[in-house]
């Protein structure tokens, strides 16, 4: 549909343009749409005139509109939807009311706004409509939400009332984040790789020709004065460095492939492996990640043990970990002539973790040394491992994936879903901490490692890393 085309819906009088490129959200044939677009692109409009067009074109459904903070719908969405209606000169197909927050519409559909923020995962799960299907579920200002579990408990409530017999639609509608770690942008990433969801990808430009003179003089004013600020509000351009707390992590330069590990590592010899360890307290996440430093000083992460209880449905006791951990170790030994090279060994597991200290002391050969890693300044840690990356230190290698060894299989994995690289553009900062609500199991593993190896606690042999520095 070309730019600003007449959208022909049936008995639908005015009829609506929809400018491109909105126009995917009645033609794609994916049920879930992305709109990730920076300030002043048309988002909400185009969602007010999705709302109109689906209520005229399948009447007696009714839509959830969402947003984490139920006090802001009013102001926002809820406002839109009778603007548009107003401009189009059809005020009176609209009912609104505010207590609670709905709209009814001329031709029985019921439009309810819903609060799906906040600490409880379960605050939508006791949504019920009145016997009428759902055409439409949108989710305004997504990246308000304090996490991509709160997103997929809410859409899983309201997903069960959806017609499948029409062209029914959900919709994600939010601005990127500043910070390249925060979780929408994580989430868009993923998914627009996975390539499940239809993406609509708008700035100030696709609307260019309504915006008013005032505001296309301020948007110019800001590109020429404070062109940093313009790129991130208007165009959606994020800054690698803001706000990441391992902001020094490029994937481009890090998160190497075998073939180019086994170029860098070619006549040199693996000196040491030194195992960070994070282990669950209670329903967190455990990691392994081992740092082979070779006889240049160069250092690689190996391939890495994950368990994350959340996707399996178990908590497993220290004990069964250890057993996990302890073939998942064997097999790099072997991989790796660790016995036979005289290679050493050293685990570095999060003291917090003290019965799994102590388990896998008790199941690892003695060859090993197993120490609870016990000097955790978060700041100062995280700064040493952001050092490897700048210097080049400490470099990924993308196996393609990881082994399982709970389930026994392999798990095949991009750059967008690989546990350890995703957590590294994840983390984030907030109120001198990392966020306790972004997942760092894998990164603090890895930070352990990084400490023992920079820091040299115990005094291990290990070799001279001057002449590694890039």
């Amino acid at each position: 549909m070309s730019y600003g085309k007449t959208l022909r819906v049936a008995e639908m009088r005015p009829q609506v343009k929809v400018v491109y490129p909105y126009n995917k959200l009645y033609t794609t044939d994916k049920n879930t749409v992305i709109m990730y677009s920076p300030r002043i692109s048309g988002k909400t409009y185009a969602l007010a005139q999705l709302v109109y067009i689906y209520a005229n074109k399948y009447p007696n459904h009714d839509m959830v509109l969402a947003r984490a903070n139920y006090n802001s719908l009013e102001d926002s969405l809820y406002n839109e939807i009778l603007a548009f209606a107003d401009s189009i000169g059809q005020s009176s197909f609209y009912t609104p009311f505010r207590a609670p927050l709905r709209i009814t519409t001329a031709v029985g559909n019921t439009i309810y706004f819903k609060g799906i923020g906040g600490s409880d995962y379960s605050r939508s799960k006791g949504f019920k409509n009145r016997g009428h299907k759902i055409s439409l579920i949108i989710c305004d200002e997504t990246q308000q939400l304090k996490d991509e579990q709160s997103l997929l408990q809410a859409k899983a409530t309201f997903v069960r009332s959806l017609d499948g017999d029409i062209p029914s639609r959900i919709v994600f509608a939010g601005n990127p984040e500043q910070v390249k770690g925060h979780w929408w942008n994580a989430f868009c990433r993923k998914y627009r790789y996975a390539g499940i969801y239809e993406f609509i990808d708008a700035n100030y430009m696709s609307i260019y020709k309504y915006l008013s003179p005032v505001t296309k003089a301020d948007i110019e004013t800001e590109r020429k004065y404070n062109p940093l600020m313009y790129k991130f509000l208007y165009l959606g351009e994020l800054d690698d460095l803001a706000g990441g707390a391992y902001a020094q992590f490029k994937r481009d330069k890090h998160y190497i492939s075998v073939g180019k590990w086994q170029d860098e590592i070619r006549g040199k010899r693996l000196c040491y492996i030194i195992w960070g360890g994070d282990g669950a307290i209670t329903h967190d996440s455990t990691g392994i990640t081992p740092i082979a430093v070779y006889s240049d000083g160069r250092a690689y992460v190996l391939q890495r043990f994950y368990y994350d209880p959340l996707k399996t449905g178990a908590v497993l006791a220290p004990s069964q970990l250890a057993e996990l951990i302890n073939a998942y170790v064997g097999d790099l030994c072997k991989q790796y002539d660790v016995f036979d090279e005289h290679v050493g060994s050293y685990f570095a597991i999060d003291c917090a973790a003290a019965d799994l200290v102590t388990q896998l002391r008790y199941t690892l050969p003695g060859y090993h040394i197993v120490k609870g890693f016990t000097k955790k300044n978060v700041i100062n840690n995280n700064a040493v491992l952001n050092n490897c990356f700048a210097k080049n230190m400490l470099k990924i290698v993308n196996f393609g994936g990881y082994y399982d060894y709970y389930a026994r299989g392999f798990v095949s994995t991009t750059a967008d879903t690989e546990p350890l690289v995703y957590q590294l553009e994840s983390v984030t900062w907030k109120n001198y901490q990392l966020d306790p609500i972004i997942p760092n199991d894998y990164t603090d593993a890895l930070t352990y490692g990084a400490n023992v190896y920079f820091n040299n606690p115990d005094n291990l042999y290990l070799p001279t890393r001057q002449g590694a520095y890039e």
